[in-house]
């Protein structure tokens, strides 16, 4: 009972925009520019791109 109310709860983050993200991908760039993180979370499935932290 306690795991379905922690599901909701996790899902209810999730639509207020607080993503679970685990790294799925990473691509760096040579010169200037910083890397590429491919980024999908771990309770809803939603995957993005964002830059990788230096």
């Amino acid at each position: 009972m306690i795991n379905e109310w922690l599901k909701k709860l996790g899902r209810l983050l999730c639509f207020l925009g607080s993503h679970d993200f685990r790294v799925v991908e990473v691509s760096f760039a040579f010169g200037g520019s910083s890397g590429i993180e491919k980024v999908e979370c771990r309770r809803c499935g939603y995957r993005t791109a964002r830059e990788a932290p230096p």
